[in-house]
């Protein structure tokens, strides 16, 4: 607040704009809860090293529980997070190398969709998104931003 001039001035456009290199001291920071670290799943060259499902509200928990049933099925591993509210949760797939955005975002979809068949569902009600949200690089712009899992009492 006060510094953030959006949508005024996109933020590769933005003076104030003031990225902090990742490192240890950085990490062990956002571990021990005294600030949030988020990062920009999508790379300049429209790929990424993970996908993340979000799951909020609803029945998130029953949801989150038949998509990774679906994972295993298809056999997806993946990590499951309990957002700091504990009112949603992640499913994390990480990626051996790079992947094309576009194609992990497919994956997503596919699991998404098996998981409505399987359950016989029409959709998954608490499913919020996506990261990353885009198949490709925004001009000007990061993608969205996703904090990092184990900050302080997840951890």
């Amino acid at each position: 607040m006060g510094v953030c001039e959006k949508p005024r001035i996109k933020c590769g456009d933005c003076g104030s704009r003031l990225l902090i290199p990742l490192s240890d001291a950085v990490l062990y920071d956002h571990l021990a809860g005294k600030h949030t670290v988020g990062v920009y799943p999508l790379l300049e060259d429209d790929t990424c090293h993970f996908l993340a499902i979000d799951f909020d509200e609803a029945e998130w928990k029953e949801d989150a529980r038949a998509f990774l049933q679906s994972c295993t099925e298809l056999g997806v591993r993946t990590v499951l997070e309990v957002s700091r509210s504990s009112k949603g949760a992640h499913v994390w797939v990480f990626f051996a190398g790079r992947v094309p955005a576009r194609d992990a975002r497919r994956l997503g979809t596919a699991i998404i969709s098996h998981t409505c068949s399987r359950t016989r569902q029409l959709k998954l009600a608490s499913y919020d998104r996506l990261f990353p949200n885009q198949d490709t690089m925004p001009k000007g712009g990061f993608g969205n931003l996703i904090a990092l899992p184990l900050q302080k009492i997840p951890r």
